[in-house]
């Protein structure tokens, strides 16, 4: 994956450019990340975002449809035809809620789980293979970083960046 072009006019090594570089990388490499999890998670007839989807709702029984698409990043539209492709394929259900009728929780159903653990091992060898070579403090402090962006992030959506 290649790294940005120079940018005209900004000094090599200098603030703006490593910026440059840093939203460069952060977004190429999310992108690659997932299209390496979409190539291996082909084998169990599933895509990054609908592995996504179990994984909330394994982590989350009953989370509604709203929560999960805000959890994703996502529109409810495109969040509705990734359910219900998972509702096709016996993955998941989508149940009333006992407090609001027209809320629907989204639940695993028993044919969901053997995938779910084999996608998770899946998963699991792939990111243990990418980050080997990373430190914990490396780690640390790269989590750090994402979450201070992260949070940046969400305050100039408000307009407070």
């Amino acid at each position: 994956m290649p790294g940005p072009p120079p940018a005209r006019g900004q000094e090599p090594g200098s603030d703006a450019d490593l910026r440059v570089q840093m939203s460069w990388w952060l977004v190429g490499t999310g992108r690659a990340w997932r299209n390496l999890l979409d190539e291996h998670l082909r084998f169990a007839g599933q895509t990054q975002p609908r592995w996504r989807v179990l994984a909330w709702a394994r982590l989350q029984p009953g989370i509604t449809q709203t929560e999960l698409a805000e959890h994703m990043s996502v529109t409810s539209a495109t969040l509705v035809a990734i359910v219900d492709e998972l509702v096709r394929q016996g993955l998941l259900e989508r149940r009333e809620s006992s407090t609001d009728r027209r809320v629907k929780n989204l639940h695993l159903t028993p044919a969901a789980h053997p995938i779910i653990e084999t996608i998770s091992q899946e998963v699991s060898d792939i990111r243990d293979a990418l980050l080997s070579d990373v430190s914990r403090s490396e780690l640390e402090t790269c989590l750090s970083v994402l979450q201070r962006v992260s949070q940046a992030i969400e305050n100039y959506g408000r307009g407070e960046g």
